[in-house]
């Protein structure tokens, strides 16, 4: 990896600038040298999957105003030892793990609101579910309530705009009180805004506690003016394949380490039972 990391740089004109790995990437190599940021994709199989990857985030990253990163170069197809990479800016800031109050979900709900607020660009990239099929986990202590949440159709949704498809406080950097920027936009498509809210919600609810994703939605309600059916969490849900899920690496690569495989699978059953509790009231 050293060498294919001092070509690249060597391409780009930062020969010798010190390397920084970036902490929290789980499907590609990301480091920052001098003012930018590189994504190696170092994942055949994400790569079989997705060969235009690359092209992808370059769109994205076109697409989204002042709120990322801008694309400097890139290289979209393997050339020999070298894969595919990109390079960006480097935008200001730092996530934020602690403490997720009111202050902080007010201006990330705000956050979600200005991207989605964004033109829609070409209809290149479109959403579609990660999941298939939806499963009652094993672990499920409600298997009532989960086979419940298995048979519910997909929510439809007439909100569709530019989402970001991976939205969540690890990918937000704060800045300031009143400024987060926001990183890895590679997923980030045409689709439902609900996909992010849902997200979004779900990551806090995982990392800290329902409490903190109802509050997340009732501040992005209340600045983008959107409404919200609480049973997209369940699509949110099934995408992170209930049956396998675990603490997320990206929390304790920033400090967040006091969380259980046990935490997360109560609070992820905490969220579906919360869908139905609230089935007649809602948002």
């Amino acid at each position: 990896m050293n060498e294919i990391i001092a070509t690249i740089l060597r391409r780009v004109g930062l020969e010798g600038e010190p390397v920084i790995p970036l902490k929290g990437a789980t499907s590609s190599y990301v480091f920052r040298a001098g003012d930018s940021v590189f994504r190696i994709h170092t994942n055949a199989t994400w790569l079989k999957q997705e060969p235009d990857l690359v092209a992808h985030e370059v769109f994205a990253l076109q697409a989204n105003g002042s709120l990322g990163p801008d694309v400097e170069h890139y290289q979209m197809t393997r050339e020999g030892e070298i894969p595919p990479w990109i390079q960006m800016t480097r935008v200001p800031g730092e996530v934020r793990l602690e403490p997720l109050n009111r202050t902080y979900l007010k201006q990330l709900a705000k956050t979600l609101a200005a991207i989605h607020r964004l033109p829609v660009p070409e209809d290149r990239y479109r959403y579609a579910p990660y999941a298939t099929k939806r499963t009652v986990p094993s672990w499920g202590v409600r298997k009532d309530v989960w086979r419940r949440a298995t048979a519910e159709p997909p929510s439809a949704s007439q909100q569709i705009r530019f989402i970001h498809r991976d939205f969540h406080p690890v990918n937000v950097l704060y800045e300031s009180a009143e400024k987060y920027n926001v990183v890895d936009w590679i997923n980030a498509c045409i689709g439902p805004i609900e996909v992010d809210v849902a997200h979004c919600r779900l990551n806090l609810a995982l990392l800290e506690s329902i409490e903190a994703a109802d509050q997340f939605l009732a501040e992005y309600i209340a600045c983008s003016g959107f409404s919200y059916d609480r049973k997209w969490d369940l699509t949110a849900v099934f995408d992170f394949e209930p049956d396998t899920v675990d603490v997320y690496t990206g929390w304790k690569a920033y400090g967040k380490t006091n969380i259980s495989q046990g935490n997360v699978r109560e609070r992820m059953e905490n969220i579906v039972l919360k869908v139905y509790e609230n089935d007649e009231s809602g948002y």
